[in-house]
């Protein structure tokens, strides 16, 4: 088993995970790399959106800047009572699989009944997770997908050329997978909602950036329906995007499809969320 330092985070000081408060109805599933300057924004954001929703924001950190610290800061201002802030900081080879591997790490420790994965850069606004949550509820799905494609969903926070990577990904991937992506328009979205009791977390073997994709080709046909959003510009520092996970992404879509194990497509559910 990976050794991880882990930290919980209520109102005086920094706990171990078995010291949570039970209760939690949500956690916020935060994968970061060297994103320090976002962290107390995005802490103030989140702990606003959830205001009244039992929540617990676990940071899965794979940084080598001062991100760590920063999450430690922010937890001390912003966590106690029915808002509490974790930490995961993975070092050398614990950083397994990518921002991928991050996210399955943290759903490892996960003991709400849902989870919300989101990026720590603010380009995946917070005040949506609230309408995840209820759309999930509301159409009985595992599944809750914001999608900057779906209606009232926007990318203006791409820029061309990452619009055009997008474009190129997601087709691929239809092309791959057309009847387990039926139904969902935003299948690259790193901006989700999954019910934890639907997720066979030992199925999933993440490499790179796109677990959203995993989850919809493994994930033994998830339920799903889509909250649309727009894509903010970045809050601070610098885009993860890079040649390195292009390559890998392609290496996922290859394990996928010669993955003969794969479970029934996924089937669509419930209807596009307008958020205003």
């Amino acid at each position: 088993m990976t050794n991880l330092t882990t930290f919980a985070v209520p109102e005086h000081d920094l706990h171990p995970p078995a010291t949570r408060r039970s209760g939690v109805r949500l956690a916020v599933l935060v994968p970061t790399r060297n994103e320090a300057a976002n962290i107390d924004a995005l802490l103030e954001r989140i702990r606003a959106a959830v205001a009244g929703i039992p929540t617990e924001v676990v940071f899965v950190d794979d940084s080598d800047d001062d991100t760590p610290a920063a999450v430690r800061v922010a937890a001390r201002r912003t966590g106690g009572g029915a808002f509490q802030v974790s930490l995961i900081h993975r070092q050398g080879s614990q950083r397994s699989g990518g921002l991928g591997g991050a996210v399955l790490e943290g759903l490892r420790t996960v003991a709400a009944p849902w989870a919300c994965v989101m990026d720590a850069d603010l380009q995946h606004p917070p005040e949506l997770i609230p309408a995840l949550l209820a759309a999930a509820e509301r159409e009985h799905t595992d599944l809750a997908i914001a999608s900057r494609h779906c209606a009232h969903g926007r990318a203006d926070g791409l820029g061309p050329a990452r619009t055009l990577m997008s474009v190129a990904c997601t087709s691929a991937a239809r092309l791959l997978f057309p009847a387990r992506l039926r139904g969902v328009t935003d299948p690259m979205s790193g901006f989700f909602l999954v019910r934890m009791a639907a997720l066979e977390l030992d199925r999933l073997r993440p490499r790179g950036f796109k677990i959203l994709l995993e989850l919809l080709v493994r994930g033994g046909g998830l339920r799903h329906t889509e909250v649309g959003f727009t894509f903010a510009d970045r809050h601070a520092g610098q885009s993860k995007g890079s040649l390195r996970e292009g390559l890998s992404y392609l290496g996922l879509l290859c394990e996928l499809r010669l993955d003969r194990g794969a479970p029934a497509p996924s089937r669509p559910g419930g209807r596009d969320v307008a958020l205003d």
